[in-house]
């Protein structure tokens, strides 16, 4: 039989918090009580420390964006360093109450992630490796160094040969916003890839690479707001080429940024569009035809 995760006698009878006994009612009304009756029931039913359970406001969300030992990434960024589900790594936050510190060693499940790696002169988890200062690499990339014979300092320090110097985990600000890359391309419906090759070929901030991209956060009339997928032919003036793609053989299509206008061209709407797949490179270089 499953057991309720409710234990409702913890509601029950004087409740001891910041030095004092009071009753589930009296603590409900008391002025350091941030939810109502109901919701502290809940809460101290399922376990909550007493004092967070009174005193924490009801949407209280963890950070997104966290520094441990000098290395500060989104929450979603760390999920991919350490190898932890994202959700796993959030509901640790939001549901367990642990500190980040906490839910991040607590590691990833499953043996890989928990396998003794000796090195530098100590001995831990795979999982406690991922973040470490001196890792270099993502978890799974360590992983699978190690499983091909490589050595465990070499493995976790070495950083890929092919990674960008930005990183998709690193947080980037712009237009009062903070979110990592990946986020940002959903958020405008700009491939991450246009993002990175522009930042990284041109050293632009990520606002000025979003206004010579064509977007801002919010478009005036006439500026350029329209994704279109073309062939080649149909380019205009003041197109902005974001990106590149083939599919089933056919010829290769462009996504660009155009202003809006009345005359009935071959367009594609998209939301995002389709990244193009690996094998086709990057653009040689972003900017406006004339």
């Amino acid at each position: 039989m499953r057991r309720d995760r409710y234990d409702w006698e913890r509601a029950r009878g004087p409740i001891p918090a910041f030095g004092e006994n009071k009753t589930l009612g009296e603590w409900a009304a008391d002025s350091r009580c941030a939810v109502k009756r109901e919701a502290l029931r809940t809460r101290l039913a399922l376990g909550w420390d007493t004092e967070d359970a009174i005193t924490r406001k009801r949407h209280d969300k963890p950070t997104l964006e966290h520094t441990y030992q000098g290395r500060t990434l989104t929450l979603r960024g760390w999920a991919e360093q350490s190898g932890i589900k994202y959700h796993t790594l959030y509901n640790r936050l939001a549901k367990a109450h642990m500190s980040f510190e906490e839910a991040l060693l607590k590691g990833a499940e499953g043996p890989h992630f928990t396998l003794a790696v000796t090195a530098f002169g100590e001995t831990k988890p795979l999982s406690h490796w991922a973040v470490d200062p001196r890792a270099g690499c993502v978890s799974t990339t360590m992983r699978r160094r190690l499983a091909q014979g490589w050595d465990p300092e070499q493995a976790i320090s070495e950083e890929p040969s092919n990674r960008s110097r930005l990183g998709s985990g690193v947080p980037h600000r712009a237009f009062g916003l903070s979110m990592g890359l990946e986020d940002w391309a959903r958020h405008t419906q700009i491939p991450v890839g246009a993002l990175r090759h522009t930042m990284d070929q041109y050293g632009l901030p990520l606002d000025t690479t979003l206004r010579a991209l064509g977007w801002t956060p919010h478009p005036r009339v006439g500026e350029l707001h329209d994704l279109v997928e073309i062939p080649a032919a149909d380019l205009r003036a003041g197109d902005r080429i974001l990106g590149t793609t083939t599919r089933d053989g056919q010829d290769l299509l462009l996504t660009v940024r155009r202003a809006p206008s009345d005359t009935p061209i071959r367009t594609q709407r998209s939301a995002p569009p389709r990244p193009a797949p690996p094998a086709t490179p990057p653009p040689r270089a972003v900017g406006t035809v004339r």
